[in-house]
Protein backbone atom coordinates (compact mmCIF):
# COMPACT_ATOMS: atom_id res chain seq x y z
CA UNK A 1 0.00 0.00 0.00
CA UNK A 2 1.58 3.31 -0.84
CA UNK A 3 1.85 6.51 1.11
CA UNK A 4 -1.18 8.33 -0.60
CA UNK A 5 -3.59 5.49 0.04
CA UNK A 6 -2.12 4.65 3.31
CA UNK A 7 -3.18 8.46 4.24
CA UNK A 8 -6.62 8.55 2.51
CA UNK A 9 -6.92 6.10 4.31
CA UNK A 10 -6.46 7.09 8.10
CA UNK A 11 -8.63 10.45 6.93
CA UNK A 12 -12.06 8.16 6.34
CA UNK A 13 -11.15 5.90 8.97
CA UNK A 14 -14.71 6.01 10.54
CA UNK A 15 -16.29 5.50 7.47
CA UNK A 16 -17.82 1.83 7.36
CA UNK A 17 -14.87 -0.44 5.07
CA UNK A 18 -18.32 -0.80 2.63
CA UNK A 19 -18.67 2.43 2.16
CA UNK A 20 -14.63 3.63 1.70
CA UNK A 21 -14.79 3.07 -2.18
CA UNK A 22 -17.74 5.96 -2.29
CA UNK A 23 -16.57 8.37 -0.06
CA UNK A 24 -15.85 12.23 -1.91
CA UNK A 25 -12.08 12.85 -2.44
CA UNK A 26 -10.77 16.13 -0.44
CA UNK A 27 -11.00 18.87 -3.31
CA UNK A 28 -13.20 17.01 -6.12
CA UNK A 29 -16.52 17.85 -6.92
CA UNK A 30 -19.35 14.95 -6.74
CA UNK A 31 -20.78 16.52 -9.26
CA UNK A 32 -17.92 17.90 -11.92
CA UNK A 33 -20.49 18.41 -14.76
CA UNK A 34 -23.31 19.88 -13.07
CA UNK A 35 -27.22 19.79 -14.70
CA UNK A 36 -26.70 19.00 -18.63
CA UNK A 37 -27.04 22.83 -20.20
CA UNK A 38 -30.52 22.96 -21.76
CA UNK A 39 -32.27 21.16 -18.84
CA UNK A 40 -34.53 22.97 -16.22
CA UNK A 41 -34.42 22.41 -12.80
CA UNK A 42 -37.66 20.99 -10.91
CA UNK A 43 -38.48 24.57 -9.46
CA UNK A 44 -38.08 26.31 -13.20
CA UNK A 45 -40.08 23.48 -14.30
CA UNK A 46 -43.25 23.99 -11.70
CA UNK A 47 -43.27 27.93 -11.81
CA UNK A 48 -43.49 28.06 -15.62
CA UNK A 49 -46.33 25.30 -15.14
CA UNK A 50 -48.30 27.05 -12.70
CA UNK A 51 -47.80 30.44 -14.60
CA UNK A 52 -49.41 29.24 -17.57
CA UNK A 53 -52.05 27.40 -15.83
CA UNK A 54 -56.34 28.97 -17.02
CA UNK A 55 -57.62 30.79 -14.14
CA UNK A 56 -60.12 27.86 -14.44
CA UNK A 57 -57.20 25.29 -13.19
CA UNK A 58 -55.65 27.45 -10.77
CA UNK A 59 -59.11 27.58 -8.79
CA UNK A 60 -59.32 23.81 -9.55
CA UNK A 61 -55.79 23.39 -8.36
CA UNK A 62 -55.95 25.47 -5.26
CA UNK A 63 -59.70 23.68 -4.35
CA UNK A 64 -58.30 21.38 -1.23
CA UNK A 65 -55.43 23.92 0.36
CA UNK A 66 -56.29 25.77 3.26
CA UNK A 67 -56.84 29.85 2.87
CA UNK A 68 -53.60 30.16 4.79
CA UNK A 69 -51.74 28.23 2.78
CA UNK A 70 -52.84 30.20 -0.28
CA UNK A 71 -52.61 33.27 1.22
CA UNK A 72 -48.55 32.62 1.86
CA UNK A 73 -48.25 31.56 -1.42
CA UNK A 74 -49.81 34.67 -2.50
CA UNK A 75 -47.59 37.43 0.37
CA UNK A 76 -45.10 35.09 1.37
CA UNK A 77 -45.58 33.98 4.88
CA UNK A 78 -46.02 37.17 7.86
CA UNK A 79 -42.79 38.63 9.01
CA UNK A 80 -42.50 37.38 12.67
CA UNK A 81 -40.00 39.94 14.72
CA UNK A 82 -37.61 38.48 17.32
CA UNK A 83 -35.96 40.77 20.31
CA UNK A 84 -32.72 40.12 21.64
CA UNK A 85 -31.43 41.09 24.43
CA UNK A 86 -28.04 40.17 26.73
CA UNK A 87 -24.83 41.42 27.30
CA UNK A 88 -21.85 40.98 25.00
CA UNK A 89 -17.96 40.71 26.25
CA UNK A 90 -15.23 41.49 24.31
CA UNK A 91 -11.75 41.16 25.13
CA UNK A 92 -9.06 43.10 23.26
CA UNK A 93 -5.32 42.02 22.89
CA UNK A 94 -2.72 43.73 21.75
CA UNK A 95 0.32 41.21 20.53
CA UNK A 96 3.24 43.88 20.31
CA UNK A 97 5.82 42.60 17.32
Amino acid sequence: MNEELAGEQRNISKVPPQLQPHVFKRGQSGNPSGRPKGTKSLKEFAKEYLRDLTDEEKLEFMEGIDKKTVWEMGENKPKQDTELSGEVKAMIVHIDE
